[in-house]
């Protein structure tokens, strides 16, 4: 245990405070990238396609939640959760 303690300060000063070289945040998106695979024989073809389609799907409603709806009435009680019109 004291040859650790050795490498564990070594690794300190090579590296800085532990979260610059975590590595939890890189695993869980891979996780996700590995949920992205249907097709064994072409993996990354898969998770390409998986995630330009979510990212787009990510754009268009960021886009649109902008947008006024034509032809859709408005509700009279929109905002108001806000404490807009009271």
């Amino acid at each position: 245990m004291v040859h650790l303690i050795i490498h564990l300060v070594r690794e300190i000063r090579i590296c800085g405070p532990v979260f610059l070289c975590w590595m939890y945040p890189i695993e869980r998106c891979m996780k996700i990238f590995k949920g992205y695979v249907k097709n064994p024989y072409r993996p990354e073809a898969s998770i390409v396609e998986r995630y330009i389609a979510d990212e787009a799907i990510e754009f268009c409603t960021m886009y649109m939640s902008k947008v006024d709806a034509i032809g859709v009435p408005r509700s009279r009680y929109e905002g108001r959760q806000e404490g807009k019109g009271t």
